[in-house]
């Protein structure tokens, strides 16, 4: 088992803390999002080298700090990172993965101990995280389900018809991947570069090409942080604030 951290973005609404690194490597609790998640996938087992860091916007401030801390990821650049989605990211793992299982995470997300234990333990070749709950918004990476499959995954869908949020950790099998980054390989001929990963599981899943299942961690703790508001939250649970 790899894994995938997508950690190519700008960060913009994090200014001014962006201004000179990623936005994965912000810290909260004096400790950047990119470390805690590196200590969390060693931790179930999955140490540092297998895990492919994707980069692109000061990817030299990454290296540095990886190497400064002891981690032995490597380190792939997405060179459309400023003007092209996040599908890329993923997409540039294709070949270092070597056509392993593998976890993807986010690279902007604070994880609590249990949740990639969670993930690993279910039972499925594709399956992605879910926060079950009611409160859902636009902004919602919203998923839908059609019994214990996943119908549709997109920030578009009615959140009367979802099931809850996905939170931005996926767990593929060879085989489902294989298929994922397919589909994602063709984004740029179909005028997709402004989409997200996501949209390639939701073509899948809907036309049954690559069925996926939830993993409900509503009982875990799991932060995105896009913005200092976010990040002033994190700071106060975690009890930094």
């Amino acid at each position: 088992m790899k894994a995938v951290i997508l950690a190519a973005g700008v960060g913009s609404r994090l200014a001014p803390l962006t201004n000179d690194r990623p936005k994965s490597l912000v810290e909260v609790g004096g400790k950047s999002f990119l470390f805690r998640q590196l200590e969390l996938l060693a931790a179930a087992g999955i140490p540092s080298q297998d895990v492919i860091v994707v980069g692109g916007y000061k990817i030299d401030f990454l290296r540095d700090a990886l190497t400064r801390g002891g981690f032995a990821c490597p380190i792939l650049f997405n060179d459309h990172f400023s003007d092209w989605n996040n599908f890329y990211s993923l997409l540039v793992a294709r070949e270092a993965l070597g056509g392993s299982d593998f976890l993807q995470l986010d690279g902007d997300t604070i994880l609590d101990g249990k949740l990639l234990p969670k993930i690993l333990a279910a039972t499925g070749d594709a399956l992605v995280a879910v926060d079950c709950r009611d409160e859902l918004d636009d902004e919602t990476m919203k998923v839908e389900l059609a019994g214990d499959r996943v119908r549709a995954i997109s920030k578009k869908l009615d959140p009367a018809r979802c099931a809850g949020e996905y939170i931005g950790v996926t767990r593929l099998a060879a085989s489902a991947a294989a298929k994922i980054f397919e589909d994602l390989t063709r984004f740029p001929a179909e005028n997709l570069t402004h989409e997200y990963y996501e949209h390639a599981y939701h073509r899948l899943t809907g036309s049954g090409v690559v069925p996926f299942g939830i993993v409900d961690v509503h009982d875990c703790t799991v932060l995105e942080i896009d913005t200092v508001e976010d990040l002033r939250r994190a700071e106060a649970l975690l009890g930094h604030g």
